[in-house]
């Protein structure tokens, strides 16, 4: 079996007990593995690896430290680096890139929702099989309050998964939710202890992994149809299209710029504090 790829701002690791099970996890803990291009980046690379390796069968997805991913780091360069628009090409081409790998997979994913997961933390979990969430997780999707859209399909699986209320308190009203709150509303599959939270997670897969190969696969392809694959391509190529355009708008760039003025207020005054 040939080694995982060595990237900057996503580990690859094999399950040493199941090496069937590769965990990825978001790899910038500094900056609440927040996403910026190279990590969106590094994360395609880590899915293509695991999915052109045929040992691997089983990808669980976790982050780094308290965050399992801060969303769209707003403020990066890379995320910024088209003129005239809040969200880059890049950024937005890489993750449509993302949604479609993760909708095409016949391996099973699992989201390790390991602490707070506020934006694309909370959208694309809906594409996995199965989702854990620690106590310390929270959820939600401040798309309307900076001018933006819903992406990784949420405009189709959260409705599908919770119906149309949350999936409105969610996407229209932003409303943030506890790991509790969406277990009862079925995105997450359980709450698990947050000490040896990870642990957990690896003894499902691992049980998992013991399961008839074939018949896994199979039975996987029934739960998520070719019919239904299709109409979530289809709803990410509406919804990254859709982001396009948004991110061109003055109210999105205007709702950046605020946050941006924000977020140095608030070093500021943290940076005065410090000096008294």
């Amino acid at each position: 079996m040939p080694s995982p790829p060595t990237l900057e701002n996503v580990s690859i690791s094999l399950d040493s007990q199941e090496p069937a099970i590769a965990l990825l996890k978001f790899n910038r803990p500094k900056n609440a593995n927040a996403l910026n291009v190279p990590l969106v980046q590094d994360y395609l690379t880590a899915l293509r690896w695991t999915e052109e390796e045929p040992s691997v069968r089983i990808i669980i997805t976790t982050g780094e430290g308290k965050f399992f991913t801060a969303g769209l780091d707003l403020l990066d360069p890379t995320v910024k680096s088209t003129p005239g628009a809040t969200i880059s090409d890049a950024f937005i081409s890489t993750l449509s890139s993302i949604h479609t790998h993760l909708i095409q997979t016949p391996k099973l994913l699992i989201s390790a929702v390991n602490g707070p997961a506020p934006g694309w933390g909370t959208t694309h979990i809906a594409l996995s099989d199965l989702v854990y969430a620690s106590p310390s997780a929270f959820f939600f999707t401040p798309f309307v309050q900076w001018g933006l859209c819903a992406e990784g399909c949420s405009s189709s699986t959260f409705w599908s998964v919770m119906g149309r209320q949350k999936a409105s308190a969610l996407i229209l009203a932003g409303q943030r939710m506890s790991a509790e709150e969406l277990e009862r509303a079925g995105l997450v599959t359980k709450v698990l202890a947050e000490e040896g939270f990870l642990e957990g997670v690896l003894g499902v897969a691992r049980g998992v992994a013991g399961l008839p190969e074939e018949s896994l696969r199979f039975n996987k392809q029934m739960l998520v149809s070719k019919d239904r694959r299709e109409e979530l391509l289809r709803c990410n190529e509406v919804e990254m299209e859709a982001l396009r355009e948004q991110v061109r708008k003055k109210e999105s760039l205007d709702a950046i710029e605020g946050f941006k003025r924000e977020t140095e207020r608030k070093k500021r005054e943290k940076a005065e504090k410090g000096r008294l």
